[in-house]
């Protein structure tokens, strides 16, 4: 029996392709895959022709793996010289090279992005079959409405998702008191935790926020900021009026250097009292100012590693699990 489907996929993703291949060759549609179809003794390029040409249908197992291997291309474009029905099977989130892209300008497109792969391989072989039975016009998938429009399966929509968790939570923390008093960078930074994962994803740059180095400097950062802004917040934030959170100085303005010389700049609780609970007449301006840029510093840098991280984990490409 003649092959009816040419099955093209990298190597790293023949766990998703022998699946492929058995359940349309278990709805009658004859494969061609390598190595089984190659015989033995037979050159690798010749094989392959020979089973493009006697094809109908080829079908792409696509994934950042066959995205850049160069003998998927070669396959995909001697597939488009001879005229055959391209049906690109995507199981990663991830854009076709620009090398690619020129060839699969299709209709035919199937993302295979959320488990369970079974039941996207049906819907695949449902395709084929059309396809093989010669439709009266080319089968192009059916665009869902409304809310269905949405799908989890977008790195954009899981990035504005997670920004949008990420900045209830830096508002909440805003409105309870941790974040800088009486700095605007408390509600500011709820909107870079919006901005930042849209923007990264947005852009086509997510796959460098994936990479593990990258994180894990992320991390390490994170962790940096926020131990520097728990240690200033601890040491630098105090109590005024009816608890107001107020930031104090490094430095002891002269006045009270001269009421409270060997306390400064630690001045004790009543101090504050004493100065009507103005900050600015115990600690100088400058002294001050510092420390709101450290505080105001840190919970952005907070903010924007936890962001950058939130764009990394969803909104890159997300994988099917494979066999070793």
């Amino acid at each position: 029996m003649q092959p009816q489907v040419f099955i093209s996929y990298s190597s790293k993703d023949r766990t998703v392709a022998n699946m492929v291949c058995a359940l349309l060759e278990e709805r009658g549609h004859r494969c061609w895959i390598a190595p089984r179809d190659i015989v033995p003794g037979t050159s690798w390029g010749e094989a392959i022709i020979d089973g493009l040409k006697s094809s109908n249908i080829f079908v792409l197992v696509f994934s950042q793996h066959a995205n850049t291997s160069p003998q998927i291309l070669r396959e995909v474009e001697r597939a488009v010289h001879l005229g055959l029905p391209i049906i690109p099977f995507r199981i990663e989130d991830v854009v076709p090279e620009r090398s690619l892209e020129y060839f699969m300008s299709v209709p035919h497109w199937l993302d295979a992005l959320s488990p369970p792969v079974e039941a996207h391989i049906a819907k695949l072989g449902d395709v084929v079959a059309t396809l093989i039975a010669g439709p009266t016009r080319d089968y192009i998938p059916g665009k869902p409405r409304g809310a269905k429009r949405v799908s989890w399966n977008n790195g954009l929509v899981r990035s504005v998702a997670g920004g949008a968790a990420l900045a209830l939570l830096l508002l909440a923390a805003w409105l309870g008191g941790l974040a800088p008093p009486g700095s605007p960078v408390g509600w500011i930074v709820p909107l870079f935790a919006l901005a930042i994962p849209a923007g990264v994803v947005g852009s086509g740059q997510v796959r460098w926020w994936t990479r593990r180095g990258v994180q894990g400097a992320l991390a390490a950062l994170l962790l940096v900021a926020g131990a520097l802004y728990g240690w200033a917040s601890s040491s630098y934030v105090i109590a005024g009026e009816n608890g107001t959170p107020l930031v104090r100085g490094t430095d002891c303005t002269p006045d009270a250097r001269l009421v409270f010389e060997t306390e400064c700049p630690d001045l004790p609780s009543d101090a504050l009292a004493d100065a009507a609970y103005d900050p600015a007449a115990l600690w100088t301006a400058d002294s001050i100012g510092r420390v709101r840029v450290m505080l105001g510093g840190a919970w952005a840098a907070i903010a924007a590693a936890a962001a950058l991280l939130v764009a990394g984990w969803l909104g890159g490409p997300r994988r099917l699990k494979q066999e070793d």
